[in-house]
């Protein structure tokens, strides 16, 4: 079910890889048939990254610009062009122009390719995807090896069989019925920024590109030279590009299982190690050996690439992943510019045979570097290390990646969101009637039609809402939802009129409505509270308790970067002060049921609490201040004792540094608490400065406290 809609678009991507697949192995073995020099032959396969490069930066542009199928069908048409002018002017200043276009061409397809299969992807099933994507991919890679027995490679037949695999690729994304979806621009993360955040990530990620695009493609000249030729030609490549498919799995245990970085140090050893012994297995005539050498060898040094990015994505948001992932798409591209051409300057000067010797020096130099920064910086835990994805570099920013964050569609098109979006243009009360009366038939669909209603500026979205639910009154929250996703500058006009229209059954829907906008959530909260009227006071802290313990639910399931830098703690705050200054009656209700859902925030919700009490008590000048404030605040940690004994004495301490005057009295209650467990005393005086007097009487009486606790217990 999941690949049947994709089964031409997998078809394209696998006759073009094929094809391809097929180029990369001929161009350097047929270049040697015909005598160029090894410098030259490094030039010309370096041009495939110059290409790539080039269209890992510009595919999208294009992709938003002229549309999917064009795209597909120009770089098809293209890279067909270029084999075979490949074929028939075999000079090294033509084939050099046709790798630069066949290199861009092949990024831009590739990128045409997985934003197509993105869009047709769940949340759900995108990884599964993605997997799927990349087995097609890698196995084109490897049959094309094959392909080089049809025919002599001296002859122009084995150009003109991949231009013909390259030219029917286009067939089935033309007649497929699958629609080109819309494209957003990415910007790549800076350098800077990048190599700040991860530098074992972008260094990873650059000698990836010189090992991986290296070895692929001087590999073909070091077998021809050490009499390697026809099907075990073909044998010898494939094994190569098996590796890096069978490879992936492995690695991707030992990732998630181990320290990454003791991972990539061993994964650089073994290849060093196997760098080795090629040379001495292929001199003594083990042909099999050297199979199993070779598939290892390229395996761990396409992991690397993977691996670098997950090491990187360690540290970035989750947000932000997209952005960092085309960073190192380019930084791997540039590793893959230098990688063949240097490996030819030391073939040309050394023989063929210091090709692995080149491999060897290049791991010892990334084992240095691993070294240093695992010195330099210590491991994550396990549970906060990213997982592990199997990823090739292929030039495309992969939204199919299940790390990155994603972004639901508004609503899907349909034959009813046709008519009704059609007929709202000029009848904005008709096309909600027949909206409704569509929802009756079939109220799963009732949402979807609300969210293609809502985005148009004729309808009114509290209308809407009334009737969609109306028809579907068991989805009344998912359609709240549903609407703010899709029309998110109207989120408010929506609470405005559920609040006032709809004032039994808002508490539900106005948090969903909330959680909806994490960005404008709390707005959305504020906007709620000014509309309730003074009967709703209960609804008023069930609508925040409600909030907070969503918040604290979506933490747990954050990453820690993202966890980190969430402020949930400032957000909590924030949420407090807003409805304390729409409902000041309920300040101390509103503090304790915010420090309740999320109880790390109980010390600054504390604090904020007792300034506004000192900030209120300052305006009204018929007041004893002082008393005042002590009673209230009495009350509150009375409170707090009662229900967050665990976090009263950073509360209390809170407390004391805002109202030196109440230390006593905090002093006597935490005596009394029963329920303040010895441990927790002793572990918070640990940790407490004790900067002043009375906080050192505090911290006494509590230490006084916990032992007393500790005899009774």
């Amino acid at each position: 079910m999941t690949i049947r809609p994709l089964v031409l678009l997998l078809i394209s991507c696998f006759l073009l890889m094929l094809g391809y697949g097929l180029s990369n192995i001929l161009l350097p073995v047929r270049m040697q048939q015909d005598g160029v020099g090894l410098d030259s032959i490094g030039i010309v396969l370096s041009m495939l990254s110059v290409g790539f490069l080039f269209g890992a930066i510009y595919s999208r542009k294009l992709l938003k610009r002229v549309g999917h199928i064009r795209i597909f069908a120009m770089c098809g048409s293209l890279t067909s062009v270029a084999i075979l002018l490949s074929g028939l002017y075999p000079d090294p200043l033509m084939l050099g122009a046709m790798r630069f276009v066949t290199g861009f061409c092949i990024a831009c397809a590739n990128a045409t390719i997985d934003s197509w299969l993105s869009n047709s992807a769940t949340e759900k099933n995108r990884g599964r995807i993605l997997s799927i994507n990349q087995m097609v991919l890698m196995t084109a890679l490897f049959s094309g090896q094959f392909l080089l027995n049809v025919a002599p490679v001296d002859e122009v037949t084995l150009f003109v069989v991949a231009g013909i695999l390259l030219s029917l690729s286009i067939t089935p994304i033309v007649v497929s019925k699958q629609k080109g979806p819309q494209i957003e621009d990415s910007q790549a993360m800076s350098l800077m920024t990048i190599v700040k955040l991860s530098p074992l990530g972008v260094v990873g990620c650059f000698y990836c590109g010189i090992l991986y695009a290296g070895l692929l493609n001087m590999l073909p000249i070091f077998a021809s030279d050490n009499g390697i030729e026809g099907l075990d030609l073909s044998i010898f490549m494939g094994s190569a590009i098996m590796g890096a498919i069978v490879l992936q799995f492995p690695i991707a245990y030992l990732s998630d299982h181990f320290d990454r970085r003791k991972v990539m140090l061993a994964m650089v050893a073994a290849v060093i190690l196997l760098s080795l012994l090629v040379p001495l297995l292929i001199s003594m005539e083990l042909f099999n050996f050297s199979l199993f050498a070779i598939a290892t060898i390229t395996g761990l040094v396409a992991c690397l690439y993977p691996m670098s990015m997950s090491e990187t994505f360690d540290k970035v948001l989750k947000e932000h992943i997209l952005a960092a992932m085309s960073s190192l798409l380019l930084i791997y591209a540039l590793g893959s510019i230098v990688g063949p051409y240097t490996a030819s300057l030391v073939m040309d000067a050394f023989g063929s045979s210091t090709l692995f010797a080149f491999i060897c020096i290049s791991a010892i130099t990334l084992m240095i570097f691993i070294i240093i920064r695992m010195q330099q910086r210590s491991a994550l835990p396990l549970n906060e290390q990213e997982h592990f994805i199997m990823q090739t570099p292929s030039g495309a920013v992969s939204e199919l990646d299940p790390r990155t964050q994603y972004h639901h569609p508004l609503f899907e098109q349909s034959a009813e969101v046709d008519v009704v979006t059609s007929l709202a243009t000029q009848n904005p009360a008709a096309a909600v009637s027949m909206a409704k009366a569509l929802a009756l038939r079939d109220p799963y669909n009732a949402s979807n039609l609300a969210a293609a209603l809502s985005t148009l500026e004729q309808i009114d979205i509290g209308r809407l809402y009334a009737a969609i639910t109306t028809a579907a009154p068991e989805m009344a929250i998912h359609i709240a939802e549903t609407l703010t996703h899709a029309s998110p500058d109207k989120a408010e006009e929506l609470v405005d009129w559920i609040t006032t229209e709809y004032p039994e059954h808002f508490t539900n829907i106005v948090v969903a409505i909330a959680n909806s906008m994490p960005d404008n959530g709390i707005r959305v909260m504020e906007l709620a509270a000014e509309n309730m009227s003074a009967e709703h006071s209960e609804e008023l802290l069930e609508m925040t308790g409600q909030y907070m313990t969503n918040l604290s639910n979506s933490l747990d399931e954050m990453r820690p970067v993202d966890r980190t830098a969430s402020a949930s703690e400032q957000t909590a705050t924030e949420l407090y002060s807003r409805l304390t200054d729409v409902s000041p009656d309920q300040s101390a209700e509103l503090a304790l049921t915010v420090s309740e859902a999320l109880p790390e925030s109980s010390s600054l919700v504390a604090e904020a609490y007792v300034q506004n009490l000192i900030e209120n008590e300052q305006e009204d000048q018929t007041a004893d201040n002082t008393e005042n404030i002590e009673n209230a605040v009495s009350d509150y940690f009375t409170q707090v004792v009662e229900n967050m004994p665990e976090y009263a004495v950073d509360i209390a301490t809170t407390i004391v540094d805002s109202v030196p005057d109440v230390a006593s009295e905090m002093v006597e209650l935490l005596q009394h608490a029963d329920s303040v467990e010895s441990k927790d005393l002793s572990q918070s005086i640990d940790d407490k400065p004790e900067d002043n007097q009375l906080q050192e009487q505090l911290l006494e009486a509590v230490q006084t406290q916990a032992d007393e606790f500790d005899n009774k217990h």
